[in-house]
């Protein structure tokens, strides 16, 4: 497998892109392979069908297999030649006759068996992936959470949030045993005997490491004992009152890893303390900008964000990006915008100038080893104002 390059794969995202619309090195590689088909008289079913063709003749996985069925054709092509000399046979006799009406029926009932045995076994082939790579690294939670730390600085029970409302577009996947198992099971706090510390727990999980590279939450939290903090700054306010008070409305929702909910929701002495639940920071400030009227910029620094890393920020007049790196894909494009306009219209240029510079601030594919190159670096523009 070291020596086969997949076509399929190699091309999988450019199937259904015009000629021009595909880089130069991938096009060269279609001019290489596909001549003298022309890729843009091709459907993209007829492309991938053509790679697919191409593959199976290089792949060494399928040697044996191809060695069989070009004996097995040649078998059948020397059995029609036979019956076309046996039917060329004159019968002078009914001795004659007879022998060959034998001779070709037996003839005829070989070769309907192998037509039936070349519609019966040939399958459809698609390439093998060369799973070596594919498992993900994972990492144990001091190394994930240093790194949340580090970059979001993040705490122990906002990544408990995160965790706890996990989602396939949202949140953060947890695992265990990753060290031994393989699809490692997937984490969950367990709720059949819950404990009021969610934090224990963590010790004992597992992160993709390209997850928590390029995790951007889409929601920020703060503890109950920080928001009881906060909130008794405010003159005249008792804060556990008032924080119930904005429970009661629905204004402001706790959650708990273990329990669901605190004692502010449910008002009994069995749930866990205000203090341990966890709110949304975007309700905390809805809260504070129309109750304390503390005003906020249109894109506010969090507190629990890098202030030197603005580019991990999300424009709120952006579209929800489809990736993380998106966010500061297009905080590059409009920095480079301001500097130079024309990239306005040099919509090329002006993705390879932010691809080095997502490389430059670490930003990387899947894995974090590999840039992103100009043209998925492009799509991050689709829909936004860059200047």
């Amino acid at each position: 497998m070291s020596d086969f390059n997949s076509l399929t794969f190699a091309l999988e995202e450019w199937f259904d892109k015009p000629l021009s619309d595909i880089p130069g090195k991938v096009q060269k590689l279609i001019k290489q392979d596909f001549s003298p088909m022309p890729w843009d008289d091709l459907h993209p079913d007829q492309r991938r069908s053509v790679a697919l063709q191409l593959d199976y003749q290089h792949d060494p996985d399928t040697d044996e297999e191809r060695q069989y069925w070009s004996d097995f054709f040649w078998r059948k092509d020397a059995l029609e030649k036979k019956i076309a000399e046996w039917r060329a046979i004159a019968t002078p006799t009914a001795s004659d006759l007879a022998q060959k009406e034998a001779r070709l029926d037996e003839l005829k009932k070989e070769l309907a068996r192998m037509e039936h045995q070349g519609l019966q076994s040939q399958g459809d082939y698609y390439p093998k992936r060369d799973q070596s790579n594919l498992r993900p690294n994972y990492i144990a939670y001091p190394l994930a959470m240093s790194s949340l730390a580090e970059r979001l600085k993040a705490t122990p029970e906002e990544l408990s949030a995160w965790i706890f409302l996990s989602t396939k577009d949202e949140g953060l996947f947890a695992y265990t045993n990753a060290n031994e198992l393989d699809p490692p099971p997937r984490f969950y706090f367990c709720s059949l005997n819950p404990q009021e510390d969610y934090l224990s727990p963590l010790m004992s999980c597992w992160f993709v490491e390209e997850d928590v590279a390029n995790f951007q939450p889409t929601e920020r939290f703060i503890t109950g004992k920080a928001l009881i903090e906060r909130w008794s700054k405010q003159p005249h306010i008792k804060p556990i009152t008032f924080i119930i008070a904005k429970i009661q409305e629905s204004r402001l929702h706790d959650i708990h890893p273990t329990f669901g909910l605190t004692c502010g929701s449910t008002g009994e002495d069995s749930s866990p303390p205000i203090e341990s639940g966890l709110f949304s920071l975007t309700e905390v400030r809805d809260i504070e900008a129309k109750d304390f009227s503390v005003i906020y910029s249109e894109a506010p620094q969090r507190e629990e964000e890098n202030s030197d890393k603005p580019w991990l920020i999300h424009n709120p007049n952006d579209p929800s990006p489809e990736y993380p790196w998106y966010t500061p894909a297009r905080y590059f494009a409009r920095k480079l915008v301001i500097e130079d306009s024309t990239l306005l219209v040099k919509r090329d240029l002006l993705a390879k100038k932010v691809a080095d510079m997502l490389k430059s601030a670490g930003i990387l594919k899947r894995g974090g080893k590999k840039p992103l190159d100009s043209s998925t670096v492009k799509k991050a523009f689709s829909n936004v104002i860059l200047g």
